[in-house]
Parts: structure tokens; sequence; C-alpha cells
């Protein structure tokens, strides 16, 4: 019987290399019936995550049909292999605490994904600005404990977050955020932001991203993108799992290759509605008077962010929607197509940008040189046909990687080649600081270091400005 063939070793290979050499095996293989196997399997894909932009490849929805998430954590095995200080939530330095609430919306005008019978449900958490206190301790995952009692999701969640699960089951692992606290009554009404996590993610994974902001006067409305998130629960207790499609039995490489590209488009397109759907619901609950943010909300100042694939659902709603006033994209580039959203109506930013990346060398970018080179020519084209007040800023400092953006290197620190506690925090430090003063910038209209053109970016920054 002849030996099924594989990829080979993809261990020291990014996210865009690995899916690169998938579509080159699929192609040298046209005439074969043999199936694909990922070999390395998540071991491969836990070290891969800490260099890579694990939505920086267009043909990254094969991570849907090869059940690989973006933001893959360590598995519960390799964590327990070594023993490393409880992680711990930095305290916010702003001026004001963390209040908390989440909903439960249906979007009536569009059918759910999976059952055509059904609208689109989201859960949606609002992270706002409150009386600061000592001492202020919350959930670090809402509704842990209830989807722990479901014996699958309890094996999803542990194998995602290894050890770190029970931490946060037990609340060793918190955050500052209290459920249903007062809003603050100095300051009001406070500039918004929606976000969008990556894909196979939690809103929750970027709680020292989403702390800082709203301890310095922002509200951060954070989706729970259905069949993106790994798990979301809802309030009459159902938890709805990430979803992986894989491309239908019988198409040839090329009708493969479309159908993904499909499908990658179909799923930004599907978040980006997700954002504008927020909107809408936004503006109602600050109309509501009975709303605990009612009057509390400025419309007027609001920003659109997202990560990795959570990047593109933002992007393509900023290209959209003009009530967007500022878009943050943090690492979402699509190697070896494009920085931004294509699409056929040919729509862009009217909004500032900030495009904020890691830097990834080329031999981590995937694909060949020439692909690279193309990428990055249209990437630069992009970025010149943006408005006034952008900027791409891309970071050279030391263990700075994809997962940066998230808590993922927090939660493991020092295990499987993520870096030590003082280098995550740092650059949690610097991603926060460069997203802060834009924001300030542009929705405030303050005078900030980092963009005021008169003093030196950063020395592990690379700032360059569009649009002037």
């Amino acid at each position: 019987m002849p030996r099924r063939e594989t990829l080979g070793s993809t261990r020291n290979l990014t996210a865009g290399a690995l899916v690169d050499r998938v579509l080159r095996f699929i192609a040298n293989h046209r005439e074969s019936h043999c199936q694909v196997r990922l070999t390395g399997g998540r071991s491969a894909w836990n070290l891969t995550r800490m260099r890579s932009r694990l939505f920086a490849h267009i043909l990254l929805a094969f991570l849907y049909s090869a059940s690989v998430a973006a933001l893959q954590l360590p598995s519960a095995s390799s964590s327990a292999q070594t023993s490393v200080a409880l992680p711990q939530i930095p305290s916010p330095t702003g001026p004001y605490g963390i209040g908390r609430i989440g909903y439960h919306w249906t979007d009536a005008s569009r059918p759910d994904d999976y059952d055509p019978k059904i609208r689109r449900e989201l859960m949606v958490y609002f992270w706002y600005p409150t009386a600061k206190s000592d001492g202020a301790k919350g959930q670090y995952f809402p509704g842990a404990a209830q989807m722990d009692a479901l014996p699958e999701i309890h094996k999803i969640m542990s194998g995602e977050f290894g050890n770190a699960w029970a931490q946060i089951l037990s609340g060793e692992i918190s955050s500052h955020a209290i459920e249903h606290a007062p809003i603050a009554k100095s300051g009001v009404p406070f500039p918004v932001i929606t976000f969008s996590h990556g894909l196979g993610s939690s809103g929750f994974q970027y709680t020292v991203l989403i702390e800082h902001l709203v301890s310095y006067g922002y509200i951060v409305a954070s989706i729970e993108h259905t069949y993106t998130a790994k798990a979301i629960r809802f309030p009459d207790g159902r938890v709805v799992t990430q979803r992986n499609d894989s491309p239908p039995d019988g198409l040839s490489p090329t009708e493969r290759q479309k159908w993904i590209m499909s499908r990658v488009s179909i799923g930004i397109s599907e978040g980006a509605a997700d954002v504008r759907f927020l909107i809408d619901r936004i503006e109602d609950l600050n109309r509501d008077k009975q709303s605990a943010l009612a009057g509390a909300i400025d419309l007027k100042r609001l920003a659109a962010m997202g990560h990795s694939a959570g990047a593109e659902f933002a992007a393509r709603a900023c290209q959209q929607d003009s009530r967007i006033h500022a878009c943050v994209d943090l690492d979402g580039g699509m190697m070896p197509v494009a920085a931004l959203p294509l699409y056929e109506d040919d729509r862009r930013m009217r909004q500032p940008l900030l495009f904020l990346e890691a830097y990834h060398p080329d031999d981590r970018m995937g694909g060949m040189s020439d692909e690279i080179a193309k990428y990055k020519k249209v990437r630069e084209q992009q970025l010149q046909e943006l408005p006034p007040g952008s900027y791409a800023v891309v970071l050279h400092s030391p263990g700075i990687a994809h997962p940066s953006f998230s808590d993922v290197p927090l939660l493991f620190h020092g295990q499987d080649g993520f870096p030590e506690t003082p280098i995550v925090l740092h650059n949690l430090d610097l991603i926060t600081r460069f997203i802060r003063d834009f924001l300030n910038k542009t929705l405030r209209g303050e005078k900030v270091s980092l963009f005021d053109g008169r003093t030196s970016p950063l020395p592990e920054a690379t700032v360059t400005a569009y649009g002037h």
C-alpha cells in the first residue's frame, strides 16, 4: 500500500507559510485523492503562532477547514509540564474603574449561518468607566463555570487555555471588571470603541487592552462573534462553539482555492455586519432612558477596532459605514493579497486608520519572494489612499508577535516559547500607548507625543504618516 504523503515538518513555519505549503501541496497532487494532513498538529501551531500573523494570509480560511484557530493556546498537556508563576492581569493605570454588562441581541435582518430558520444571534459585552476603587476584582471569563459544567465544553476550553482554565474557573486569574457597576458620573458622554476578536478567540482574551482603554475614559463594546469565537454562552444556557467548515469533496485544486477565498470573503462580510449591527444597537441604548448606558455614549466619537481576523471585520465595517470616525487594525494584514479588505465595490477608508503591526520578517510571512514583494506594493498603495490622520506603525521590540496584542502571552508567559512576563508587559505597554494616543488624537483632538510630528517615535517603532 503506498505511503500517505504529508506536508512535512511545519514546526518552524508561520501560518502564512503553512497555508502556502498546503496549497502548493494540493497543486502538485492534482490527480491524487489522498488526504492532506498537517503533520506537527497542535504542537506545531503552539510554537508557530508566537511569531506569525495568524490571519495574515487571505487564504487562512484554510484555518476553518483545518480546524486550526488563529490564537490557539498551548494544550493542557504542554502547559502542565512547566511550573510558572500565576499570571496576573495588570491593574489599569487610568483614573477610572471598570464596569461591564453583557447584552444578548438578535439581528432580525440576517439568518443564522447554519440554521436558516433562525436569525443571527450575538453576545456583546460593554466595558465602561466607573468610579475607581482599590482592589476591584471580577471574573476573567463570565459564565466560565456554567460552560465548564458541559463535558464537551470543558474539553474544548481546557484544551484551549491549558492550566489557565482551572485558574480562571477558581478566580485566581481575574479581571478588574465589576458586573453592572454604575457608570462614572464625570466625563460623560464617553467615546465608544467596537472591538472584534481574532479567529478562535474571545473578547475576554484582550482584557489588558480593553481595561486600559476603559480606565482612560473609553467605552469598549466587545463582540463575541458567533461561530468565530472559540465558545460563547448565551443567557438561556446554550453554548455555541467555533465552526470549522471544510471544502466539499470532489473539488479540483482550482475550485478548492476559489471555495476557500469565497469563505474568507463571506466571513469578513459577516463580521463587518456584526459591527454595523452593534452600532445600531448602541444608538438604541444611548436613547433608551431605561438603559444603564443611556446618554453616556458619544456616537460622534466612535471607533472600530479589531485584531487578526477581527481587524478585517473592523476594517470592512469602516469601509462601509460613515458613522465610524476612526479605525484601528491590529496585525490584520492579509499576505499575499492586501493589507485591507478588497471587494468589488472598491470601497475605501474615509476615516483615519491606525495600522499597527508586529514586525514580521519576510521568511515568516509565507509565499515566494515575488508574492511578498507584490503584497508590500499593494499594502503601500492601500495605505497611500488613506485619509489624513492615518498612520502605519511597525513594532520591533523583543518578543513582539501576533498574539502580543492579546492576553495570550501573559497567560502563558515563559511557556512554549512565549516570553517572560517583563517582556510581555513591555510589549503590551507599547501597544496600548500607540492605540490610546491615536484615539486621543483622532476622537478627542488632543495633542499626543507619539503622533505629534515633532518628537522622534519610540526606538522600537517605525511610524509612517499617511494622507498628509
